[in-house]
């Protein structure tokens, strides 16, 4: 007998993703293919648009198999992907800046930062909590953009964050440029404690 689809998260049962949960307000949705798959160390089930993967992981994935499906759990990322928590992805920088509804007065300076950089691909996460700029799935962002800062990755690893000319600091309009070297979870871009660990993301 088929599986309930709605499953508790905590439930021992294999979960069952809804289809069709692409958002419809995407710009340019994901087209990517979600089945579920495994990589090289078969932990756990995950999708080709899962953040936690690099580059090598995520070209290594196979699709699982009717056992593995029954047996492995999905990784929690991709569980809210299957559920229509999907990135939207923008052709350009300026259709982001728009649909992220940054402050007029940040955009200049966010438009010079992006002229420096080289990157492919524009995004927004289901979040809405920042534009990420970047490279293939599975590299690291080459900048992300809030509404009043922006984070520059650093040759070294890491990001240095740059507050822009309106941000949230003392509740209003801040000097900008001043800089300062913080590291930020690659995949939901909060500062990271001392453990380098994101608490947001693990497991």
């Amino acid at each position: 007998m088929r599986r309930s689809l709605l499953i508790p998260l905590a439930a021992a049962a294999p979960w069952r993703p809804r289809r069709n949960s692409c958002h419809a307000d995407s710009v340019t949705p994901e087209a990517a293919d979600l089945t579920l798959s495994v990589t090289g160390d078969i932990e756990m089930l995950h999708t080709t648009e899962c953040p936690h993967l690099g580059e090598a992981a995520l070209a290594a994935l196979t699709p699982a198999t009717a056992q593995q499906l029954e047996q492995l759990p999905v990784c929690s990322s991709c569980r809210g992907i299957l559920d229509g928590a999907r990135r939207s992805t923008y052709a350009t920088l300026d259709q982001a800046l728009e649909a992220f509804q940054m402050p007029l007065e940040n955009r200049p300076r966010a438009r010079e930062v992006a002229a420096g950089l080289a990157f492919s691909r524009v995004w927004i996460p289901s979040s809405g909590s920042y534009i990420g700029v970047g490279g293939p799935p599975g590299t690291p962002a080459a900048a992300y953009f809030g509404k009043g800062y922006v984070a520059l990755r650093l040759a070294e690893g890491g990001y240095e964050t740059e507050w822009l000319p309106v941000n949230g600091a003392g509740g209003g309009r801040s000097s900008s440029g001043h800089a300062e070297r913080v590291n930020l979870c690659s995949t939901c871009f909060t500062q990271l404690p001392a453990t380098n660990v994101c608490d947001n993301c693990v497991g």
